[in-house]
């Protein structure tokens, strides 16, 4: 369970590089995100939670991170999406803003993540 934790992880990080790239053109270009930036959204958040579960159930099995933060950071990757997007409004600008800080701070855990793992 620990390799599909890792490919997971994995995973999570190129559609956060990949997402964070997105959310800055937007931002640069002052355009809405639309429907298809949401469905992105969707597949970060998910991805993010798959490789959660994955890593609860090697935590379950005996596998322990190096450092228990490592827990804390996995809770703050899952929200970090959902949170921001509860505060869209609408004004595409704002929003660009605002998802853009969720990536970048998503980034930041992330890493934090593979540095307490």
């Amino acid at each position: 369970m620990d390799l599909v934790h890792r490919i997971l992880a994995y995973a999570a990080v190129a559609v956060v590089v990949v997402g964070t790239v997105w959310v800055v053109v937007l931002a640069v270009q002052r355009r809405p995100s639309g429907r298809l930036f949401a469905r992105y959204q969707t597949i970060v958040v998910a991805l993010v939670v798959l490789a959660s579960i994955a890593g609860a159930v090697s935590f379950v099995s005996g596998g322990r991170p190096a450092d228990d933060l490592h827990l804390v950071y996995g809770v703050v990757a899952v929200a970090t999406i959902p949170i921001a997007r509860s505060f869209l409004v609408g004004r595409a600008r704002r929003d660009s803003a605002l998802m853009l800080v969720a990536y970048v701070v998503l980034s930041g855990v992330l890493f934090r993540l593979f540095s307490t793992g």
